[in-house]
């Protein structure tokens, strides 16, 4: 039997470079959570699969950790491609240790929709994962209804 780990979130330097940048630590207590030993960790995968040896974990589906990208705007559309690229990178290197659920622009719909089709048409990805809120908006508030339409195309 196989044992997978599902929600096995990750961090790019550039992600938390760009939470830094805009301050998100202020109004986001998550961001300083993943500081120290937590953020070295998201950051690295030679670790990550060595952890997974020593605890007997088969596979990790990897999600990009929380706030992951709806406080970026226009820029999270490229962002998503990027570190949806950099994923689909690390599963290459490793392929029966790894999957992914795609990052999204959430905010943005159209490009959430596009790079939704992208990743698990073309990537192989399982699927997407989704947080309870994007920037100050919960997942219910009528102006992300919009992106959620797109994504069922």
């Amino acid at each position: 039997m196989k044992l997978i780990g599902v929600e096995e979130h990750f961090l790019t330097a550039e992600i938390r470079q760009r939470w830094d940048a805009i301050g998100l630590d202020a109004v986001d207590p998550g961001v300083a959570f993943h500081s120290g030993e937590i953020e070295r960790r998201l950051l690295d995968f030679a670790e990550r699969l060595a952890l997974m040896d020593e605890t007997g974990l088969d596979v990790q589906v990897l999600s990009l950790t929380t706030p992951m990208l709806h406080d970026f705007g226009r820029e999270s559309i490229e962002m998503a491609r990027r570190v949806n690229d950099a994923v689909v990178a690390a599963i290459a290197r490793r392929p029966t240790r790894f999957q992914a659920l795609a990052a999204l622009p959430v905010a943005m719909s159209k490009g959430a929709a596009l790079e939704l089709e992208r990743c698990v048409k073309t990537l192989a990805f399982k699927g997407t994962m989704l947080c309870g809120r994007v920037g100050t908006r919960n997942l219910d508030h009528p102006g992300l209804t919009p992106s959620f339409k797109a994504q069922r195309r």
